[in-house]
């Protein structure tokens, strides 16, 4: 019991971990007291993201003559559209995220208030789901840390001589990357805090976004495994009829949730697919040669965050087509055939039956670890 509590536990701090993640990022959809002001600070996060993407669209204009600093400028540049493409897509479809939410967010709490049996096949796979978000959350904070710190550093040493010099570079627009000429005084130094505020936003709003993929992926396919395992192993005190009715009916309304998660993630997987195919083969023929450590040490740190965001995807669309196959499977080797269902119940299953496993679809193609191999090959 103490063992469950504690999960229990867990759970909720996972939950309130992505929900902060989102409000920060402007993203959290559900009402909140402070509604219309989260309504402006969701602005000011668009209007700042746009800002980034024009900087460092013009910084790597300035550099296309030189392939290895252009592509690390339409990086950051595409991160910055894949964060306006995000928030636009949560605020768009804000009102179908909120029934999606109270659906799917209802039905998992229904049956986490069951037996604890129940309970530990929920939180089965609650472990691997959390260890992932956090490390995802923590490698994109060192990153941007380790790609920031030479500039703080340098500053922190001037104060340590009392004398606070301009001498370092700016990370992103490297000074020149801006519609205005940056003045050499205290004013680069806030532009430094800016470059620095606008890089961890959009890396925050990355982390954010696909880590709620994840948690969502969470909620349904632990909604499903309580559902199977309810039919394959019945109380005596259910009626198997009764139990398979319920299930039937929760199963179409995720289905509805389903659509509503595909409709809001498709296009953002769609496109994280397609530019992370695009810049690791453009900074790949960059590091072809190997003899420039810089390159070749850029080129891994790059690779690493965006294979990590690829699988993590194409992970969590694989792990809520092999719950929705076993639920599936859970329905067919029950006892349905032997039960007296009504004309509608037994459609219903066969049509259960008959259907593909749910999956979530990026436009042309299921998101499954085969997205994934496809990217690395």
């Amino acid at each position: 019991m103490k063992m469950i509590d504690k999960r229990l536990q867990t759970y909720r701090t996972y939950q309130r971990f992505t929900r902060i993640l989102l409000t920060i990022c402007g993203c959290w959809y559900m009402p909140t007291k402070s509604d219309k002001s989260m309504h402006y600070y969701s602005i000011c996060v668009l209007l700042t993201m746009i800002m980034m993407t024009m900087v460092t669209l013009h910084t790597s204009y300035i550099h296309r003559h030189n392939l290895g600093n252009m592509m690390k400028n339409v990086g950051f540049a595409i991160t910055g559209l894949s964060a306006i493409l995000k928030v636009v897509s949560f605020t768009i479809n804000r009102g179908s995220l909120i029934n999606y939410h109270r659906i799917l967010n209802d039905l998992f709490e229904e049956e986490l208030t069951r037996n604890d049996k129940i309970r530990t096949i929920i939180f089965s796979s609650l472990h691997t789901m959390y260890i992932l978000t956090y490390g995802y959350f923590a490698l994109a904070t060192t990153l941007t840390l380790l790609y920031f710190a030479p500039s703080y550093l340098f500053i922190i040493r001037g104060f340590l001589h009392f004398h606070l010099s301009t001498n370092y570079t700016l990370p992103i627009s490297r000074g020149y990357g801006h519609f205005w000429t940056v003045p050499d005084n205290f004013l680069y130094h806030l532009h430094l805090v800016f470059e620095t505020t606008l890089t961890g936003l959009s890396g925050l709003m990355a982390c954010s976004v696909d880590s709620f993929f994840g948690f969502y992926v969470y909620q349904f396919t632990s909604t499903m495994r309580a559902m199977n395992f309810r039919l394959t192993n019945p109380l005596p005190t259910e009626k198997f009829l009764d139990l398979l009715r319920m299930c039937v009916a929760k199963h179409q309304r995720l289905l509805r949730c389903r659509d509503t998660l595909e409709h809001v993630y498709g296009p953002i997987v769609f496109w994280h697919i397609v530019t992370n195919a695009i810049l690791l083969c453009g900074l790949m023929y960059d590091a072809m040669p190997f003899s420039d450590f810089k390159r070749i040490s850029m080129f891994l740190t790059y690779a690493v965050v965006k294979f990590l965001q690829t699988f993590t995807y194409a992970w969590y669309g694989t792990v809520l087509t092999n719950a929705s196959e076993d639920f599936r499977n859970g329905i067919y080797f029950g006892e349905w055939f032997n039960s007296s269902l009504d004309h509608h119940v037994r459609t219903n299953v066969i049509l259960i039956m008959m259907q593909k496993p749910i999956t979530i679809n990026a436009i042309y193609s299921p998101v499954n670890i085969t997205i994934f191999t496809n990217v690395s090959i």
